[in-house]
């Protein structure tokens, strides 16, 4: 194999390398929204206890119907 050709054929497999290493960032990225996805209403929820500050479990669930 000549020099030229082998330098081919790392420049393919730097191109090839590059596609994989994208398709893994974008699937990683598909995986991580998915696994961090909040429901909107969650986050009103939590905004809302933001603006009141800390409130107790009792009140909490009393104030959301949520079970804590």
């Amino acid at each position: 194999m000549s020099e030229t050709e082998l330098l081919e054929r790392i420049a393919s497999d730097l191109d090839f390398l590059k596609k994989k290493i994208i398709e893994i960032e974008e699937n990683v990225e598909d995986i991580n929204i998915d696994l961090h996805h909040v429901k909107p209403e969650y986050i009103k929820k939590l905004e809302a206890i933001k603006k009141e500050g800390t409130i107790s479990s009792a009140e909490f669930e009393k104030k959301f119907w949520v079970k804590v």
